[in-house]
């Protein structure tokens, strides 16, 4: 830093605490820019590791007991065309992680991923009863609706598909609703195996 000196050579204080203050603020500047950055990554790691933490919690209750045997009844009065409570229990769960998935507290690659197969199964299996309750309750599923266009899409990216071809077929429908009706457990479409929770 150069010594600023005025008319007869002495230092010019005034321009060097001008300097001192224009470089303290450049400083500030940089740490408050540091500081930031490090609360927004603070931020994020948090809000991953709470979605991580959700989704784990929703894995666990699909394969609970409990759910496992509305899974099979769901699955059951859906293949016999026969609506039940075990249906709305199903839509139910899956409505419960659109929500939070609208809501930006579930990743949506990480939903595609675990759950986009059962989701987009019951989803598409349940068409008829869906419209069935809309007419009484409008607002029925619909946070599980607006996800399915989403997850379908990220589905499709993930294979390198159209929207259409990641839709489950009538007949994927039928073996993945045969499926859950004698165990609750499902291969994916393509030959996948189940996958091991995230």
């Amino acid at each position: 830093m150069s010594v600023h000196r005025n008319q007869n050579g002495g230092v010019n204080w005034s321009a060097a605490a001008a300097l001192a203050a224009c470089a303290t603020a450049v400083a500030a500047i940089v740490v408050a820019v540091t500081t930031v950055s490090q609360v927004r990554q603070q931020t994020q790691r948090v809000l991953f590791n709470a979605g991580l933490d959700s989704l784990w919690h929703f894995d666990a209750q699909w394969n609970s007991d409990g759910m496992l045997d509305a899974r099979s009844a769901a699955a059951a009065a859906l293949l016999d065309g026969r609506p039940s409570h075990d249906i709305d229990d199903v839509l139910d769960f899956f409505d419960q992680i659109a929500l939070l998935l609208n809501r930006g507290a579930l990743d949506e690659e990480m939903v595609c991923y675990e759950f986009y197969w059962p989701m987009a199964n019951y989803w598409f299996a349940s068409q008829e009863y869906i419209r069935q309750v809309q007419r009484d309750a409008p607002a029925a599923w619909e946070q599980f609706a607006s996800a399915m266009h989403r997850l379908t899409a990220i589905e499709a990216r993930r294979r390198k598909r159209t929207a259409e071809s990641a839709v489950p077929t009538k007949q994927q429908i039928g073996e993945f609703l045969s499926a859950e009706m004698h165990s609750g457990e499902c291969a994916e479409d393509d030959a996948e195996t189940r996958k091991t929770p995230l």
